[in-house]
């Protein structure tokens, strides 16, 4: 058993470092772009912290392991809310928006509703497929739609303070390096896990939503911890909005094209969609402020509710 651990703890380093190097890339692009930090976090940002998820779900699909797959993603995105979201309360300075953040939760509920839909066999699952990943590239380009019009009105005097950094040839060698290193930690982490289920008896799905979930949702709590230190709070909460849209939309789109059925348990999507729920009604009980720090530790308590039920 030792051996697949350590292998899965070098392939969690590996896409680790590579995901934090990406979304600091990421960052710098998008201070050229002179774009709020909201609408940072929920596109730029939360694409980058959520291509460990990606990549662990694809090499699971095309190994053929979708339990794996989707229940990495349905995992991330519960323990986004219960794990990643606390530590951003705890930390004090999170204040939750009144405009935008209140539009985008409002898109992530029916993302989550029409993945729901997808999965229930009532449309055919190549069309389910790209109706998703469409619908994640429709959800990006109205956001950077908003940001070109924010930059210029309600978020003026934000973005004129936003750093602009250089971006020259090394970036050009270093992206497609640490792709390279995401894909091949991807590659590990899902071998061990795979091993690990044979070892332990566990099934993979199950593995999916609770250990690999959270492996792969340390960068958006790194982006929390990272974010409030720098005086942006507002990339904690759109980050986390940004990448469960894109688990369920772009990463669940993707996931629709394999042809295998889907093996996670209703109890799963029943806790996918009460954690969305609470998630939204948090941020609509605290628009304007920031959220008391009960809501961390019950949100907390129901993270290790999910983590030992399973």
């Amino acid at each position: 058993m030792s051996e697949p651990l350590l292998k899965f703890l070098v392939g969690i380093a590996i896409l680790l470092f590579s995901t934090q190097k990406l979304v600091k890339l990421a960052e710098k692009l998008s201070r050229l772009a002179r774009i709020s930090p909201l609408i940072i976090g929920i596109t730029v940002v939360a694409l980058g912290t959520s291509l460990p998820e990606m990549v662990v779900s694809i090499v699971s699909a095309i190994k053929g392991d979708v339990g794996l797959a989707m229940g990495n993603i349905i995992g991330s995105n519960i323990i986004n809310v219960l794990m990643v979201f606390p530590v951003g309360i705890f930390m004090g300075r999170l204040r939750i928006g009144t405009t935008k953040t209140q539009r985008n939760v409002m898109i992530l509920l029916g993302a989550t509703f029409f993945f729901f839909l997808t999965q229930s066999g009532m449309i055919p699952r190549v069309a389910s497929g790209l109706l998703l990943i469409g619908l994640a590239l429709a959800i990006s380009l109205w956001e950077y739609y908003l940001g070109i019009l924010g930059r210029n009105h309600e978020d003026l005097k934000q973005t004129k303070v936003l750093k602009k950094d250089a971006w020259g040839p090394r970036t050009a060698i270093l992206v497609p390096l640490l792709l390279l290193g995401m894909i091949a930690g991807g590659w590990w982490v899902v071998e061990s896990i795979e091993t690990i289920s044979l070892l332990s008896g566990i099934s993979t799905t199950v593995l999916g939503l609770t250990l690999t979930a959270i492996a792969t949702s340390l960068p958006e709590l790194l982006t929390t911890i990272f974010s409030q230190e720098d005086h942006q709070e507002k990339l904690t909460v759109g980050n986390i909005i940004g990448s469960n849209l894109y688990n369920l939309l772009l990463i669940g789109g993707g996931l629709m094209l394999f042809p295998v059925a889907t093996v996670v348990s209703s109890k799963e999507w029943w806790w996918l969609a009460s954690t969305t729920l609470g998630f939204a009604w948090i941020l609509k009980q605290s628009s304007g402020r920031r959220p008391s720090k009960w809501i961390g530790v019950i949100l907390l308590s129901f993270f290790l509710i999910f983590i030992f039920s399973q």
